[in-house]
């Protein structure tokens, strides 16, 4: 199975969000992902799409317009299913998780902090996380 080295870029100004994978085998791109925003991809203006790892690499120069993060590579049912933390349902669970894109479950990674703290302050209960998967709860803003 191949491995990949996986960054996510926050633009700044826009809150956009992007997800860059690249082969460890060569370090050239494998795939890009919008995770959150509209704008058509422009990444940087004069400034070359990262292609590769050492091209990603340099970007960390531009701080002021962007910040740049590796992320976790393992977006593995098992994983979310331990941060979720709560085991109900399992089966249901990871058959809707399997149905999800990459972007969905990487949005389902970037989401859960914020809704256990939306719970938190609310004093809801928590969804069973086969419901939280099949409504889309991810893309809840909380």
């Amino acid at each position: 199975m191949e491995k990949f080295t996986t960054y996510k870029v926050t633009f700044k100004e826009t809150a956009d969000e992007w997800v860059f994978q690249y082969r460890d085998t060569d370090k050239v791109i494998h795939a890009f992902f919008n995770i959150k925003g509209v704008r058509v991809l422009k990444l940087l203006e004069n400034v070359q799409f990262p292609g590769t790892i050492p091209d990603m690499e340099k970007w960390t120069k531009y701080k002021n317009i962007v910040t740049i993060e590796l992320v976790l590579d393992d977006y593995s049912f098992e994983t979310f299913w331990l941060k979720y933390n709560l085991k109900v349902k399992k089966e249901a669970s990871q058959k809707a998780f399997e149905k999800l894109s990459l972007v969905e479950k990487i949005k389902c990674f970037n989401a859960l902090k914020k809704y256990d703290e939306f719970l938190a302050k609310t004093g809801q209960a928590k969804a069973h996380l086969v419901t939280w998967i099949n409504q889309k709860r991810f893309n809840d803003e909380y």
